[in-house]
């Protein structure tokens, strides 16, 4: 597939529609040699020596399409008065005439028209708040197809969710495609109009990682074929429904129909139900936050407070996180302050992240509005609990004891899998020798840690032996018919691309849904090494760290940032993770969910499995002590601090369950306590930190 390649760094953003000086654009050719399907890996593309026209060259200097350069060509434009019209059969048109982007931390501005001649489908698979793919349609501006519609982060072809795209429609704004797919946002605002001639797709919310599946109406009008006011036509997927459902917001309101409006336009063949939203009936009258979904968490936890606004005709009017119920040009942008900001910190969308222990309160001001209401926060540490241990010196025959756990949790040797006798279980590589876990293992947990120490053998012809894989798979894995697992967790230490990588599985089956951490080289060769596995939603991250230093992290969808779906029917309270992976009934180490996947050339001395995310203080802590050994529980421990040279040198005991050592330049209400960062090592009896001295005064304490 040849593409052109626009707006690059980010990506494809057009492909095929050409700027106003394409000979300063290289040509790409996509090869997806990359293994993640996503446009902004290089890996995945080609540069064609050559430079190829892919439109007829009187095209090359219409700016049709415009880069913006000032901001790091991460903003496309269609400037008003222009017409890109992608259905003349062009040489070189993208494939199947679908436009693939913006792409995730791009903006796609329009102003005058884009036609085309199927799809369009934002790549969007990095569920980071800052680095959504945004499209703006403005006043003037429209978009049609004749062809299959507007995917707007729609579970489509080779990539699998992209719930982080926003479609804004201002003013007076028109869209008219078949079919709408939603799976991200779409605010419609003014006067707008979207027309949608065949259906509105947004399938069960749970297919989608996001969960947040949102057609928030602001204002203009929603106008659906016939059937979708009527339950008999369209069984689950009513206006009526939708709304329920949480994914059809008014004002950005979930579960609450009394402001909009649908009735029937009978002079209309096709387009019967007409959706809009009452009108807000004047100014701002007041503003005022909603209870956190979470008003106690732990320290990484991101979290969305939503702010409302009350007009004279409408109450409960979302005014901020990426759906506001109104336009934001028509309202004083919030302003947001945390009375700590080293406890909690707040950006300018009102999205919460806790950075330290205590309490901290949350106030907003909109205009000369100030909120009547405040919010109230407390931070804890994280408190990973140890669930389930191996310690494989502890087997006998083919069973590994759970110490933690209890018999109900043992593990069976499969196949040649063999204890050693030096306190290893020994994998060779082939399918069928691995270390089996009980079903259920993994359910029921927000957030977990995967811990292990573990020696990988040198085989580069190993790709895809993995670790660990806790999840689903579409059939039995020792049947003939075994193919491909889903909704699973895993860690690779080796893949075809040449690294190592953390997945998160999220499709059944198949692997187009993963969410991977990864890095470029693979772990082949290496002995005795802390690998360590942290799915975290409330933080929004998944991780791994080797001997406890961060290898590679990825964005992973976090409930909390939406409590609509925090609290709807979908998630019911539990993180995307908890969702996924259900009942869990397929647990192994040293073997794949996949029928093709070889098993782990290697050996484990210890696998641990965490209720909770590790902080990296722990996963040090732990690692200074290695594989057998468990940090202590002992919380009445003390601190010495010695001069050594230039270095002040830090000790405390291990039987120390406060392992996070925090610096302060002083006492009281006014300290500020950092996490002091270096080497953990553990001699003697105790934890030993080294640092320099700065020669400033700063005070230390010992925290979990």
């Amino acid at each position: 597939m040849k593409i052109k390649r626009l707006c690059y760094v980010a990506g494809a953003v057009l492909a095929a529609v050409l700027i106003n000086n394409a000979s300063a654009w290289p040509d790409y050719q996509w090869t997806g040699l990359g293994g993640d399907n996503m446009w902004t890996n290089v890996h995945n593309w080609t540069n064609l020596t050559t430079h190829v026209v892919d439109l007829p060259e009187n095209e090359l200097t219409n700016p049709a399409v415009q880069v913006d350069q000032a901001n790091g060509s991460t903003v496309c434009i269609i400037p008003a008065g222009y017409t890109v019209d992608l259905n003349s059969g062009v040489s070189g048109a993208p494939l199947y005439n679908t436009l693939f982007g913006p792409e995730f931390g791009m903006k796609f501005d329009i102003h005058g028209t884009l036609k085309y001649n199927w799809m369009m489908a934002p790549v969007q698979n990095d569920p980071s708040p800052g680095a959504r793919s945004i499209i703006n349609m403005y006043s003037g501006s429209s978009l049609l197809t004749p062809g299959a519609g507007l995917g707007v982060g729609y579970p489509w072809w080779w990539y699998y969710d992209g719930p982080y795209v926003t479609l804004n429609m201002y003013g007076n704004a028109q869209l008219s495609v078949p079919f709408l797919a939603v799976g991200g946002h779409v605010n419609m605002y003014g006067t707008s109009a979207a027309y949608v001639t065949n259906s509105v797709f947004t399938g069960n919310i749970g297919v989608l990682s996001d969960g947040t599946a949102s057609f928030v109406m602001g204002g203009g009008t929603l106008n659906l074929p016939n059937g979708y006011n009527t339950q008999g036509v369209q069984p689950g997927n009513t206006v009526t429904d939708l709304v329920t459902r949480g994914v059809l917001r008014v004002y950005g309101k979930g579960y609450d129909t009394v402001d909009l409006v649908i009735n029937t336009n009978g002079s209309d063949p096709i387009l019967k139900t007409v959706v809009s939203p009452v009108p807000i009936g004047g100014s701002l009258q007041r503003v005022y936050f909603q209870p956190l979904s979470l008003s106690s968490v732990h320290v990484g936890t991101v979290e969305q407070a939503a702010l409302v606004g009350d007009y004279p005709s409408v109450t409960g009017v979302l005014l901020s996180s990426a759906e506001p119920g109104v336009d934001p040009a028509t309202f004083s942008h919030p302003v947001y302050t945390s009375s700590k900001p080293n406890v909690v910190t707040v950006d300018t969308n009102g999205m919460l992240t806790a950075v330290g222990s205590g309490t901290a309160t949350l106030t907003a001001i909109v205009g000369v509005l100030n909120g009547t209401n405040s919010l109230s926060i407390t931070v804890t540490p994280v408190n990973a609990t140890l669930v389930h241990r191996y310690s494989f010196n502890e087997g006998s025959g083919t069973t590994a004891s759970d110490s933690v756990g209890g018999g109900t949790w043992n593990a069976t040797l499969q196949g040649a899998a063999a204890f050693n006798g030096s306190g290893q279980v020994v994998m060779s590589g082939a399918n069928a020798d691995y270390v089996s876990l009980p079903a259920g293992i993994a359910s029921n947990m927000d957030e977990i840690t995967i811990e292990v120490w573990a020696s990988f053998g040198t085989t580069a012809a190993n790709n895809f032996g993995n670790l660990f894989a806790f999840g689903f798979s579409d059939s039995d894995p020792l049947s003939a018919t075994y193919a491909d697992g889903g909704n699973y967790i895993t860690f690779t230490s080796h893949t075809t691309t040449g690294g190592a990588q953390l997945n998160f599985g999220q499709n059944t089956p198949g692997f187009n849904g993963e969410r991977n951490a990864v890095i470029g080289n693979t772990l082949d060769g290496q002995s005795g090494l802390q690998v360590v596995g942290v799915y975290s939603p409330s933080a929004g991250t998944e991780a791994f760290y080797t001997n406890a230093v961060l290898a590679a992290s990825a964005s992973m969808f976090n409930a909390l940032t939406d409590p609509v779906a925090y609290s709807g029917p979908t998630l019911n309270n539990r993180s995307v993770l908890n969702y996924r992976l259900g009942a869990d009934p397929f647990n192994y180490i040293g073997h794949s969910l996949y029928l093709t996947d070889p098993g782990l050339n290697g050996s484990v001395d210890e696998f641990r499995i965490y209720n909770g995310p590790l902080t990296t203080s722990q996963m040090a802590a732990d690692n200074a002590l290695g594989p057998n050994q468990l940090r202590g529980t002992s919380t009445s421990v003390s601190l010495s601090a010695a001069a050594s040279g230039g270095n002040l040198v830090l000790k405390w005991p291990t039987t120390s369950a406060l392992v996070t050592v925090q610096a302060s330049p002083v006492l009281g209400p006014a300290a500020t306590w950092t996490t002091v960062s270096g080497a953990l090592i553990a001699s003697g009896g105790n934890y030993q930190l080294t640092m320099p001295i700065l020669g400033s005064t700063r005070f230390f304490r010992l925290t979990q």
